[in-house]
């Protein structure tokens, strides 16, 4: 990543820049990607940290690196991965303490009354993409895995 993004802020559609962190060589699917170039993608979804201790959520989107000439490439989110949706802590009591006589009331009061946290991916954050478009037709290319971490 190229810049923090935070859940306190983000709305969806929200665009965002990463950098690859390694060379990928060409394939037949895709011309040679030199470490450092630049990507964008676009946060899909953003939601504040709420009370209740509902916690702030992200989801992004990477969608292509530009070549030196001007060339997109696609990439696509590595759905193995969960690390494209991300969610911030509750910051919640442990609920077995309500099960204790009289701290129960105080533990439901505060896990009733305070914010979650929000989320923040930090810039510098690696993740990892798959470069093409194609996933469903089984034409993506996998990287090595040297190469598979953008950041």
């Amino acid at each position: 990543m190229l810049a923090t993004l935070d859940s306190a802020k983000a709305v969806a559609g929200d665009a965002f820049a990463f950098k690859t962190s390694a060379r990928v060589r060409a394939t037949k699917f895709t011309p040679e990607i030199p470490a450092g170039t630049r990507g964008y993608g676009i946060v899909t979804f953003a939601d504040h940290a709420h009370g209740n201790g509902l916690a702030g959520r992200l989801a992004i989107e990477p969608r292509y690196l530009r070549l030196a000439d001007g060339t997109h490439v696609q990439v696509l989110a590595d759905p193995q991965f969960a690390e494209n949706f991300v969610e911030g802590a509750t910051r919640d009591l442990n609920g077995a303490l309500g099960l204790v006589p009289g701290v129960g009331i105080a533990v439901s009061g505060y896990n009733a009354l305070h914010h979650g946290r929000e989320i923040t991916i930090q810039r510098g954050t690696e993740f990892t993409v798959l470069i093409g478009d194609e996933l469903a037709a089984g034409q993506c290319f996998v990287p090595p895995p040297s190469a598979l971490n953008v950041r």
